[in-house]
Parts: structure tokens; C-alpha cells; sequence
């Protein structure tokens, strides 16, 4: 497999991101074609903001493992392009995990988990400014895939792009062309309604409360579902993607964020998802309102949508095959 590259966007442990780049360019062909020649799949792990033993290294080896191989269905459909894939995964500071406790006396300030929101967006942005900066992304050339609360920074990303003021308007970069959110929490109001009650209602309290602070007009802020620009995901794909066996992130939260993207008319729109027979997922798609929008399920649990690599992966060729099509 291709090595890693690491880069680095700041000075703590964390801000750094992971690069698989193509393979070396024949020598016909400049460094500036080479460039403009690649799409990019950029990953953004999960962990509920806080967990350290997910890392965009692990996260991203299942999937990274596969695409990169030269049977893989995504390098197909980019050769039709007359692209090449590229790969980034970033990682970002975290929010304290009362299970891996750290010692503030002793701990250097480089390597604290100690983030409170909006200091993970900024780190994601920071790392596509890098990537935009050393590698020339466009709006065009790169999709941004999240998992969990990594499907919150994707959107939140989305819209600190369209921003040109307030916090992080420094940190410039192109919207991604394409989203894909892998289970991912949409409303964090929302999520903590549907647990508040269950088992584990402390640990969904602790962990928003960790990453937001304790006050729900900040919940809503920081929720995709609350973003109120019209015409953010005009030209660009969305992919939904739910797992049948999600134990920790409910179907609503697809539900929600699908009515956000298209409007409170599309929820009439069908939703049948189809499959083949022996296939382990199911999707479908439309175009509304200038938005190529779809939805995918796969099976397995919370995780396996990424522990699995084949999973990840199956979502990324749908997500392409919609934005490259001239017609869905």
C-alpha cells in the first residue's frame, strides 16, 4: 500500500492530517497537471469529539486499504474522468473522555484533550486549507466523508466555507463537491431526546455537554439541521448513509437532516431504498432543487460502517457515481 504522508496544521499532537497520494506521474507530465488531475476523498473520523483511540490513522486504514487497489471500483470511475484518487484523513483536538483521564500539571499543553467546540471545526478547516494550499483543492475536486460526529464537522465545514467573516474566516478553503455523512448526528438536541432516558443517557449528556457546554442554544448553532442558508447544497451531492444495526445513532437523525437539505416538500418525495439480491446495501436517489441528493443503508452497527472497509468504500462509489453522472 501506498504510505502516508503526515502534515502538520498546528502545534498540537492533533493538528495534523494523513495524505495517500497517487502513484509517481509519468515524466511527460508536469506537477501542476498532476494536481489538477486528482480528486480527493477526505476522511473525518468519529468518536463523540472525545474518544483518543480513534484516530484518522485507524480510522481511515480499512477503507484506504481498498480504494487504493487497482481493482477499485472508485479508480474506475475516476479513469473515466481522466483522474487519479488521492486520499486525506484529518485529525482534529479533542474533548476530555472521563475514561482516559489525563493529569493537567503533567500533561504538556500539546497533548491535552481539553477542546471545546468550535475548536474541532477549526482544526478541520485549518487541514483543508492546507490541502487547498499545498494541493489545490476546488470545489470540484474533493468530497468530504464523516462519520459520527465526523458527519457533523463535514456540514459544519460546509458552512464555515460559504462564511467570508466571524470565526475562522481566516481559514479559506473551497466547499467539498460532494458530502457523505456515515451515521451521523445531525441535531444534537434531537439525539439527546432520544437517549436521555435510555441506559446510557449520561454518557450522550456528557459527551454534548463536554464538546458544546451545557447551553442548547449552542447545541442548536453547531447542528447541521439548524443551518439556515437556502441554497447550501445547490450543485452538490448528499449522500445519507444509516446503518441497519446502529445501536448509538438512531434513523431520525437521517430523517432530520434529509428534511433540512431538501425542504419540508421532499419529505413526500419516495424513499424506497432498493437492492439487489445478495447485496448488503440498498439506496436510492433524486435531484431537488439543484441538489443531488440520495440515501444508502448498509448493514452491521455503529462502527462497522467504518471498521468494515468494504462499507465505507461502497458508500464513496455511490457518492461519485451520483456526482459524475450527467443525469440522476
Amino acid at each position: 500500500m501506498v504510505e502516508a504522508q503526515t502534515l502538520r496544521f498546528g502545534s498540537h499532537d492533533l493538528q495534523e492530517l494523513l495524505v495517500w497520494l497517487p502513484a509517481q506521474r509519468p515524466p511527460s507530465e508536469s506537477c501542476e497537471s498532476c494536481e489538477s488531475s486528482r480528486f480527493w476523498i477526505i476522511l473525518v473520523h468519529g468518536g463523540a469529539w472525545r474518544d483518543p483511540t480513534i484516530t484518522h490513522l485507524n480510522f481511515a486504514e480499512p477503507a484506504v486499504s481498498i480504494l487504493l487497489s487497482p481493482s477499485s471500483p472508485v479508480s474506475s470511475i475516476l479513469k473515466t474522468q481522466h483522474r487519479s484518487l488521492a486520499i486525506a484523513s484529518l485529525s482534529y483536538r479533542l474533548s476530555p473522555h472521563p475514561s482516559h483521564p489525563q493529569d493537567c500539571e503533567t500533561t504538556p499543553e500539546t497533548s491535552l484533550r481539553n477542546a471545546r467546540h468550535p475548536d474541532h471545526i477549526d482544526d478541520v478547516c485549518a487541514g483543508l486549507a492546507l490541502l487547498k494550499d499545498m494541493y489545490g483543492l476546488t470545489e470540484q475536486n474533493y468530497m468530504l466523508v464523516g462519520h459520527s460526529c465526523g458527519a457533523t464537522l463535514a456540514f459544519q465545514a460546509l458552512l464555515r466555507s460559504r462564511s467570508r467573516s466571524g470565526p475562522g474566516s481566516d481559514t479559506l478553503f473551497p466547499s467539498p463537491g460532494a458530502l457523505v455523512g456515515l451515521a451521523g448526528i445531525y441535531d444534537l438536541r434531537l439525539l439527546l431526546d432520544n437517549h436521555k432516558d435510555g441506559l446510557y443517557g449520561d454518557i450522550y449528556t456528557s459527551f454534548i455537554e463536554g464538546a458544546f457546554g451545557k447551553r442548547m442554544d449552542d447545541w442548536d448553532r453547531a447542528s447541521p439541521t439548524h443551518f439556515s442558508e437556502s441554497d447550501m447544497y445547490s450543485g452538490r451531492t448528499v449522500l445519507l448513509v444509516a446503518a441497519r444495526g446502529d445501536e448509538l445513532v438512531e434513523p431520525e437523525q437521517r430523517d432530520a437532516m434529509r428534511r433540512t437539505v431538501l425542504g419540508p416538500e421532499a419529505m413526500d418525495l419516495p424513499v424506497e431504498e432498493k437492492s439487489s439480491a445478495g447485496e448488503s446495501e440498498s439506496a436510492f436517489s433524486f435531484e431537488h432543487k439543484g441538489c443531488r441528493y440520495a440515501q444508502m443503508s448498509v448493514d452491521g452497527g455503529h462502527d462497522d460502517m467504518w471498521l468494515v472497509g468494504q462499507r465505507i468504500v461502497a458508500a464513496i462509489e455511490r457518492a461519485l457515481q451520483i456526482m459524475t453522472a450527467p443525469t440522476i
